[in-house]
Formats: structure tokens, C-alpha cells, sequence
């Protein structure tokens, strides 16, 4: 758990913290890059990335030079609804670019292949007897194409090494177990609401402040990580959702083609999905295990 030291300066940099050396890491200003070419803000579309876009849009901190939204092919509806909001809102306030790049990871799961076609690229399901499975969903349909996506927007051909890159992640001070170092050499995480010691709520205080609709958490409809709240909701007002949702647990199940004899369910419960009596407890929301910091923000 990272420990706060009361500060009244925006800006002011975190100097005690406790737990895994990764998070000391990145509040002692390691976590800015020195003369970055390019600075690039990862938009997963959740409340903390669509804030600290707006903010660097209109000038409440330093401006990036682009954003780039990694679409998974699965959000949720009201998610794609936000990007048309956000697109319009851009028009009039002097917006960041948006980027919006995709790999279809639902279609890839039901196939099971990855983004390539090649090796099956697991998401963060639960076995019967190993826990969480190893995530590769992260790296390979949302840090990778962003990464891609930079590289064109530079116009490097292959094997050309990309300049020093800002990527800025939404991370707020009550996450702060979920930062990470970038996997890229030449990609430096930042983190601007660590450096304003900014939480969650202020987010959204920022969002009703200006009269905005709070978005909501950004994951795809069939993600693990869902709290059983979660699945209430799009079982409710979006069962077709649901019933993807449902297929996707189907054709993950049977994981022995992928070297275990374990089945895999996406529900903590290890019962199929369309079985589960959903009450709100059996599995809260695991987004802060979530340590590459691309997810749910």
C-alpha cells in the first residue's frame, strides 16, 4: 500500500512510499523522460485517461502531442458511445489528435488465435486449479498496437529505432500498485496524476464540475476482472452482450490444446457463465491487479 505525504503544491512529487520497489520507482521522478520527442497519451476511455485528457487538452497541465485509444473490438456500448462524445467535444476545445487503432480479441478468443493468427493469447481467466491464468490480453491488443501506432505516427520504417517516447497512463494515487515500467526501450511511463496528487474522485469531480457524463469503467464485456455487479449489468441491459460474454467462457474452456488439462472459466466460481447466479459477492472488482496500467482507466 502506498502511504501519502501531505503536500499542498501541485506537482509535488510522492517521497514516501512502501510495498514493491516498482512503485518507488517511478514516484522519485523517474517517471518522466528527459527531452521526449513525442508525448502520447494511452486512452483506454475510462475516467481516469478521458480526464487527463481534457485536462492536457485545455491546458490544466503541460499538452501531450497525441492520444491513442487501442480498441480491443469488445468494449462495452457505452463506451463507444463516450468516443463519439469525446470526438465532438474535441472539435471545440482544441483537443488532443485522437488516434483509435484495433485488433479483434473477441473474434481471435472464439478462433483461438491471437491478433497474428499464430499462438493463442490468453486473458486472465480462472483455472481450476492455478488461479488466474497468465495474462497476454494487455501486451497484445492494448500496449502493442499503441506502441505500433506511435511508430507510424513518426513514420519509422522496420528496424528503425524509435526517439525516446512519453507515454502517459492514467494512473491516479489510489492505484498507484499498477504502475509499470514501459516493455519498449525507448517508451518512458509517465504518470501526470501522481505528480498532482490527484485520485479517482477528483476525476470525476472534474467530469461534474464541467457538466460531463462520468464514463464508465473501460474492459471488454467478457474481461475476468469483472465484479459480479458487473455482469448484473450487462446480463440486464445488454444481454446479447451477455450471450458473447457467454461463448467466449465456452471457447476458453477447454484449455488442453494449450498444454493444461485445467478448464478455464472467466467467473471466480469455476461454474459456466450463463449458470452463475450473480449476487454481487462472489467476485468484486480485481482491476487493480491489473499492473500494466492499460486496462480499466
Amino acid at each position: 500500500m502506498l502511504k501519502e505525504k501531505v503536500v499542498k503544491n501541485i506537482g509535488t512529487k510522492l517521497r514516501e512510499v512502501s510495498g514493491k520497489e516498482k512503485i518507488s520507482k517511478y514516484v522519485k521522478s523517474e517517471h518522466k523522460a528527459k527531452n521526449p520527442e513525442m508525448k502520447v497519451i494511452a486512452l483506454g476511455m475510462g475516467v481516469q485517461s478521458i480526464c487527463l485528457y481534457m485536462m492536457s487538452s485545455t491546458g490544466y497541465l503541460e499538452r501531450a502531442d497525441h492520444a491513442i485509444f487501442s480498441d480491443p473490438g469488445a468494449e462495452h456500448p457505452d463506451t463507444y458511445e463516450y468516443i463519439k462524445y469525446l470526438q465532438e467535444w474535441k472539435k471545440y476545445n482544441n483537443g488532443i489528435p485522437i488516434h483509435i487503432v484495433s485488433k479483434n480479441l473477441y473474434k481471435d478468443l472464439l478462433n483461438g488465435t491471437n491478433s497474428r493468427g499464430v499462438k493463442w493469447a490468453s486473458i486472465p481467466a480462472f483455472s481450476e486449479s492455478k488461479g488466474m491464468v497468465l495474462r497476454q490480453c494487455t501486451g497484445e491488443y492494448k500496449i502493442r498496437p499503441v506502441i505500433e501506432k506511435v511508430r507510424k505516427l513518426y513514420g519509422l520504417k522496420k528496424g528503425k529505432r524509435m526517439p525516446i517516447t512519453e507515454m502517459w497512463l492514467g494512473i491516479t494515487i489510489d492505484e498507484a500498485q499498477r504502475m509499470n515500467s514501459s516493455p519498449h526501450k525507448r517508451i518512458v511511463n509517465r504518470f501526470p496524476f501522481l505528480e498532482m496528487m490527484m485520485n479517482r474522485n477528483d476525476c470525476k469531480s472534474f467530469f461534474k464540475k464541467r457538466n460531463h457524463p462520468i464514463p464508465i469503467k473501460s474492459s471488454c464485456i467478457f474481461c475476468p476482472y469483472h465484479s459480479d455487479s458487473q455482469w448484473i449489468d450487462l446480463k440486464k441491459n445488454h444481454p446479447d452482450l451477455f450471450k458473447n460474454a457467454v461463448k467466449c467462457d465456452e471457447a476458453i474452456r477447454n484449455s488442453s490444446k494449450r498444454g493444461s488439462k485445467d478448464k478455464l472459466y472467466l467467473h471466480k466460481s469455476l461454474i459456466p457463465l450463463k449458470d452463475v447466479e450473480f449476487n454481487g459477492e462472489n467476485q468484486v472488482d480485481m482491476f487493480d491487479n491489473e499492473c500494466e496500467g492499460h486496462c480499466g482507466l
